[in-house]
């Protein structure tokens, strides 16, 4: 077991499968405590059970505040705080030129957009009760290069990698790094 994360407390969003899965993984094995957030009930448990104590599986959709909020608090009452935040949820979203519409608009920047907002949001005042921290956002290359994939999926994770610049020269002064990775 490693000592980089020691005493730290993360949550992980997606984190039930893919790179939040490993993330997970990692994160325990350097020594923190992680929350780990997702839709999948049975991969969830399944997850935090084979990574014991450590571990904490919550059912969550990062659609809806609420649940993002609970997420959060879950951290604080469970491991006494949080240290990291790793906003990794998403997934493809559909939509060309043409055949976008409100409803198809409204679902990529609420799942891939509004979620990290609304995770920073949650997740900088107990950052800042510990007196610093990190935050992850998962963007993409498709931020800024066509990737030939999805229009909208490109346009929020442009909107992450914007987002994550603006907050992180804020939030720097306190302690909190904000980075996106691609």
């Amino acid at each position: 077991m490693g000592i980089r994360l020691k005493d730290k407390v993360a949550v992980i969003t997606g984190g039930t499968s893919g790179i939040g899965e490993a993330t997970a993984e990692l994160f325990v094995s350097e020594g923190a405590r992680v929350v780990i957030a997702g839709r999948s009930e049975e991969k969830g448990e399944a997850l935090a059970r084979r990574l014991g104590p450590a571990a904490q599986y919550v059912k969550a959709d990062v659609m809806s505040e609420e649940d993002i909020a609970r997420t959060i608090d879950t951290a604080v009452r469970q491991f006494g705080g949080l240290d990291i935040l790793f906003n990794n949820a998403g997934g493809p979203t559909a939509g060309t030129i043409t055949d976008v519409n409100e409803e198809t608009i409204h679902y990529a920047m609420q799942l891939l957009f509004s979620s990290v907002v609304l995770g920073i949001k949650h997740a900088v005042p107990h950052m800042e009760q510990r007196g610093g921290g990190a935050i992850i956002n998962n963007s993409s290359i498709a931020a800024i290069r066509d990737n030939q994939g999805g229009l909208l999926y490109s346009a929020a994770k442009a909107a992450v990698t914007h987002y994550t610049r603006i907050v992180g020269t804020r939030l720097g002064p306190k302690g909190i790094r904000v980075n996106a990775i691609s």
